[in-house]
């Protein structure tokens, strides 16, 4: 992950309340373009919920957590990028939006193709 420096501009607290801001707008893209993995991890994790406590139930979180991660890694890279660009732009680029626009219209491909 990035660091972030505040500008010369802004105290401390006005930082922390645009950062805050910007992780939450960054964070609706990359919920919104992972909604079909995170229902899945949420199936496999309903299913998996008759062993909790058990070490079966660890095995079964672990290889969720590892396949949403896989996943989501594109969305996970696209996020970062949109947060770089709300801290330094104030909004993201049409080229990065554009970006989305494509992970989304991949996913809706590879749906159809299943």
């Amino acid at each position: 992950m990035t660091n972030f420096y505040r500008r010369d501009d802004e105290s401390p607290s006005e930082f922390a309340e645009r950062l805050e801001r910007c992780e939450r707008n960054a964070g609706w893209y990359f919920t919104d373009a992972t909604k079909a993995q995170l229902a899945l991890y949420n199936e496999r994790l309903a299913v998996a919920a008759a062993y909790k406590g058990a070490p079966k139930w660890d095995r079964f979180r672990d290889a969720a957590d590892r396949e949403f991660k896989a996943t989501t890694s594109a969305a996970a890279e696209l996020c970062e990028l949109t947060l770089a660009e709300l801290l330094t732009d104030g909004e993201v680029s049409e080229a990065l939006s554009y970006r989305w626009d494509e992970l989304a219209v991949s996913g809706a491909m590879l749906e159809a193709a299943e």
